[in-house]
Formats: C-alpha cells, sequence, structure tokens
C-alpha cells in the first residue's frame, strides 16, 4: 500500500494510492489530519484494478488542483479492503 503526493509546498495538485492485489469493491478516500482533528477530503472512489506482467493492484488518483493545505498537516489514503492508511506531511 502506498501514497503519493505531487505538488510544492503546502499547495497539492495531484494525490493517489495503491494496494497490492485487487478485486471487485476496492474503493478509497483521502482525509487529513493537523492538530489532532481529522478531515475527510474526498468521497469514496472506486479503484481501478491494474495487471502489469504477475503483478495485480488496485489504483486511485486524485486531481486537487493545487488545493493549499495548513503547514504540517498530514495526508492520508484509505482503502476499504486494507488494513493501515499511508500518510505524508505537507510542509513549506
Amino acid at each position: 500500500m502506498g501514497l503519493s503526493v505531487k505538488g510544492n509546498g503546502i499547495s497539492v495538485k495531484r494525490a493517489g494510492g495503491w494496494m497490492d492485489g485487487h478485486g471487485t469493491g476496492v474503493r478509497a478516500r483521502l482525509y487529513t489530519v493537523h492538530q489532532g482533528s481529522r478531515t475527510d477530503i474526498t468521497k469514496w472512489k472506486d479503484a481501478t484494478p491494474i495487471t502489469a506482467g504477475m503483478t495485480k493492484f488496485s489504483m486511485v488518483d486524485w486531481n486537487l488542483k493545487g488545493r493549499r493545505f495548513q503547514d504540517g498537516t498530514w495526508l492520508c489514503v484509505e482503502f476499504s479492503k486494507a488494513d493501515g492508511t499511508p500518510c505524508a506531511q505537507i510542509h513549506r
């Protein structure tokens, strides 16, 4: 499982995530944690199953269009069929 965040400083252009394996009904959403408070950023979105050779995974991507976050905010991805939530800290 992983998270990809693209942008500059506290401005995020794109974010996405992936998890090993795939099947029907895999969904994901983004949320933030800042100063102990959690906020959902996106609604649940269906992940796309990808097969690359022998590797199978589910992938999801969002265009955040340069959305700005407070310095020190954690941006995280949550999958409906997986434990754990990879996060990245947004900072200047």
